[in-house]
């Protein structure tokens, strides 16, 4: 993740991730553009029942999951 990148949750996806180079993925970054889902429930919504996106799946939120322990 880029020093200036916004931490996510590492159950959020994006068609781009799949396209990521494995030794990439955790380096992968979502463009704001990006249609996101959840890897949890395969939906668009997270378990909470809110909408995924870059801007919502961040701390805070009940389900959050840090992609790196610490993070």
């Amino acid at each position: 993740m880029h020093e200036n990148s916004l931490p996510i949750c590492k159950r959020l996806r994006s068609r781009g991730f799949y396209l990521a180079e494995p030794d990439e993925v955790d380096r992968f970054e979502f463009s704001p553009e990006s249609s996101c889902w959840c890897a949890h429930t395969v939906t668009v919504l997270g378990p909470d029942d809110i909408l995924c996106s870059l801007q919502m799946c961040q701390p805070g939120r009940v389900c959050f999951e840090p992609s790196r322990p610490g993070r």
